[in-house]
């Protein structure tokens, strides 16, 4: 039995709740991976340290970026329908935080691998030695934001689809 235009507009405000948590747990994550990264930067003294210096304080501002971009709201990216190649995936051009989602997984994927070179070889000349505290604490914020993003996708995916095909 097909559901009625009432029960399909509950079940979408239902449905959109679980995205919109995940959607801002990732924001957060992403603001705590910048703190991390802030704290690392001025505390352990990475800022002195060449080329990895002017890393952490890319990190730090992409992860805040990247979290104040995701927190917006979505008609603030209506923007980004108009671009051409964005309007050609249907996915990204229905739900355009997903754009964001996706960028900021690349992100955070990159620095758990940038951590896990410096830790068993040198990145740009630089070694991390050991699992300190604040490496833990950046490594669980970076694979629980991938998580939550990567759910995220996966949700707006299947609403994107269930739009398409009418149901």
């Amino acid at each position: 039995m097909a559901a009625s235009n009432a029960e399909r507009g509950a079940a979408t405000g239902a449905g959109a709740l679980v995205p919109a948590l995940l959607r801002y747990l990732a924001v957060l994550l992403l603001f705590g991976v910048g703190a991390v990264h802030l704290y690392e930067y001025v505390a352990d003294h990475y800022r002195v340290i060449p080329t990895i210096g002017g890393l952490f304080a890319a990190n730090v501002v992409s992860a805040v970026v990247l979290g104040l971009v995701l927190a917006a709201p979505p008609t603030s990216l209506r923007f980004l329908r108009s671009l051409p190649i964005v309007r050609s995936v249907p996915l990204v051009g229905r739900a355009p935080h997903v754009l964001v989602a996706l960028a900021a997984i690349v992100f955070l994927v990159g620095t758990i691998i940038g951590l896990l070179v410096s830790e068993q070889a040198t990145l740009f000349g630089f070694h991390e030695y050991g699992y300190r505290a604040a490496v833990w604490l950046a490594l669980g914020l970076e694979t629980a934001a991938v998580l939550a993003l990567v759910a995220f996708v996966a949700l707006e995916a299947r609403r994107v689809a269930s739009e398409t095909s009418g149901e």
